[in-house]
């Protein structure tokens, strides 16, 4: 008895003790793994009818493109305040009309920034200057080549990037760098830091412009308690979703008006796909695609030529028998795609393609049987991988779409601000080197880019004037700076005979006496570098003007002989006089051989018709063709049909004009 009584104490103690465990665990919960997508339900983070405790707790949240740190809204609106529309012309973003996928800008190193010293604002300002060249003298209208553009030096450049950033390596903010295709929000209602509420870009057609206001885009698909949503699950909206993959096809329209799924058993997965109403659902598939093989068999065709076997085939068949069940599905859905809102498709090969490409789903707008068309802004790309195309996967692909997630916030990106930090060094140290270039040679280059700036315009009587203005400085053969920049044209009257600008050839000949006999680094003097005739005209009427003992070693200079206003007249025309002659012969070789080859093509014809007229009698003429024709390939047999269809042609003409 005495056993029996402690053994009884015992397992009332053990019982005890489980107890007050449990009690704990209840009174005292511990942190689980469990997302705080499984906490909220389902029902509450539907876009379509969002809570509204949910809807008002959520602020956008911005990072740095770049090293996706979190930003705040000042600073957000402070950097894109230059995109800001005025508050009057701006009108509230359209959910159906705003454009999709936002392709986000290349990003540069910085080793590209300093390669590409030739494209500075000095220059950009000479170019747009030499656009309006032609109103000055018609003769110096010509675009200006890669070496117009180094003008400038190494230490000038470098400052500019460190005064005014450049934009191709200047991150960004915004809510579209969430390096994820989702926007992302926090809310007071997810107490971990780490964690926040996603949607998915294509879900409200987000685009990357501060005048695009994520929240307000959900206020306005949402409906709240004033306007409550509609019991008709088709005045509630729809969507379209269409999936394709290895002759795989499923497609559904659904309603925005979700099912109640009050009452049903379930886990809240179960739960949360059984809510989807589909108005109209459908899968088929056809076998287009060869087992452990993949692509399509057109696609096979395409790539290594036409197969033969009854497998091949077979998918051809198949392929287009699927195109046309695809054809009667959309003919078939039509009223109801008409009122949908989106329309997400997933799709490879000629089915899919892409959102905006033509295939079995979307056609080209000029296809009469088109119902969905290229350029609907309605389509849209699933922006996740998806499995087999089924009905199940319909739904979970609507349930992600549809619904806000609780997701991580992006982790920030140390590589990034390391590499920005190692910039900011390197165009400081730049900063600094470019104030230490010798004031000598930044006065040479200020003075280069002035001279070419006023030979570019044609100002002949500025550029005598700021010659003589700076000739304690500077004379008609300066060089121009920086030198490895004008290696080819080293001089002005260099420089002005390559870029054919013949009247200041002149100018610079005859007025400021410039020395043509200076060679550039390749041993050319300025007349040999000449870029049309007109300018060497200019040279040889200069020597005309100045004379041969006017100190001019004009056999070094290598300008040409003397010529007088009347001879380069004459000369233009015989030019242009010989450029009609030469025309005038290409025209007629053309024309001798074409009439050649319409000789030839008769004689062949009429050599043809011979041999068949000796062969008496329609059943051997006709025992004649079949054996002529049964042994050439399809592309022959076709050209020989091709020849008696215009011999017959022919021959209903002659008989027609007799």
């Amino acid at each position: 008895m005495l056993r029996l009584s402690e053994k009884k104490k015992s397992r009332t103690f053990i019982e005890f003790t489980s107890l007050s465990f449990i009690m704990f665990f209840l009174l005292f919960p511990t942190k689980t793994d469990k997302t705080m997508s499984n906490t909220i339900p389902f029902n509450k983070r539907y876009i379509y009818n969002l809570d509204p405790s949910i809807l008002e707790s959520l602020q956008t949240l911005y990072f740095d493109s770049i090293t996706f740190e979190q930003k705040s809204y000042e600073e957000y609106i402070s950097r894109r305040k230059d995109e800001i529309e005025d508050t009057t012309n701006v009108q509230r973003a359209d959910l159906f009309t705003k454009p999709v996928i936002v392709r986000p800008k290349a990003r540069a190193s910085i080793s590209q920034a300093l390669s590409n010293l030739s494209t500075s604002m000095t220059e950009k300002q000479q170019l747009e200057d030499s656009s309006s060249e032609g109103e000055l003298n018609d003769s110096n209208t010509e675009s200006e080549s890669d070496m117009e553009n180094e003008d400038e030096s190494r230490g000038e450049e470098l400052y500019r990037i460190s005064e005014n950033v450049d934009d191709d390596h200047q991150s960004t903010i915004s809510f579209m760098s969430t390096k994820s295709p989702m926007i992302l929000f926090k809310s007071p209602i997810i107490e971990d830091d780490n964690k926040c509420f996603g949607i998915y870009k294509v879900s409200i057609n987000a685009i990357d412009s501060p005048n695009f206001d994520p929240i307000s885009t959900l206020r306005n698909i949402t409906y709240n308690t004033e306007n409550t949503i509609p019991k008709d699950p088709i005045q509630a909206g729809m969507s379209a979703i269409f999936m394709m993959s290895s002759g795989h096809f499923a497609g559904a329209i659904i309603s925005h008006l979700p099912h109640s799924t009050k009452g049903n058993k379930g886990t809240a997965t179960e739960l949360h796909m059984q809510s989807v109403r589909m108005l109209a659902h459908k899968t088929f598939h056809r076998y287009t695609t060869r087992r452990k093989q993949g692509g399509s068999q057109s696609a096979m065709d395409d790539a290594k030529g036409k197969a033969n076997s009854a497998g091949s085939t077979l998918r051809r068949y198949n392929e287009q028998a699927l195109g046309k069940d695809i054809e009667e599905l959309m003919e078939e859905w039509k009223p109801l795609l008409d009122q949908c809102t989106s329309i997400y498709i997933r799709g490879s090969g000629k089915g899919g393609k892409n959102a905006r490409g033509t295939g079995l789903i979307v056609r080209d707008s000029k296809d009469p049987k088109a119902i969905i068309k290229t350029g609907d802004k309605r389509v849209k790309f699933i922006p996740f991988a998806t499995k087999r195309p089924t009905t199940m996967e319909i739904k979970r692909t609507w349930c992600e779409l549809s619904y806000l997630h609780v997701v991580d916030v992006p982790a920030i990106s140390k590589t990034e601000i390391e590499k920005k930090r190692k910039r900011e060094e390197l165009l400081q140290k730049s900063k600094e080197e470019s104030h230490a270039v010798d004031n000598e040679l930044a006065d040479k280059i200020k003075l280069s880019n002035d001279l070419i700036q006023l030979l570019k315009k044609s100002k002949a009587p500025a550029l005598i004037a700021f010659m003589k203005k700076n000739q304690s400085k500077i004379d008609v053969n300066f060089r121009l700076q920086p030198a490895d920049h004008y290696e080819t044209n080293p001089t002005l009257l260099h420089y002005a005979s390559r870029k054919s600008l013949p009247f200041m050839v002149q100018t610079l000949m005859v007025q400021l006496h410039a020395d043509p006999t200076i060679l550039n680094s390749l041993g050319q003097t300025a007349y040999e570098i000449a870029g049309d005739k007109d300018t060497r005209y200019a040279f040889r009427f200069s020597r005309h003007i100045l004379g041969e003992h006017s100190g001019i070693s004009w056999i070094d200079s290598g300008v040409g002989s003397a010529m007088t206003k009347d001879e380069i007249e004459l000369a233009k025309s015989k030019d242009k006089q010989q450029q009609e002659e030469i025309a005038d012969e290409e025209k007629k070789e053309l024309k001798k051989q074409h009439n050649a080859i319409v000789q030839d093509f008769r004689e062949r014809e009429q050599s043809k018709a011979k041999h068949t007229s000796t062969i008496t009698g329609p059943g051997l003429l006709r025992v004649s063709e079949e054996q002529k024709l049964s042994g050439l390939s399809e592309a022959q047999r076709m050209k020989v049909l091709r020849e008696q269809r215009f011999r017959a042609i022919e021959a209903r003409l002659k008989r027609a004009q007799s």
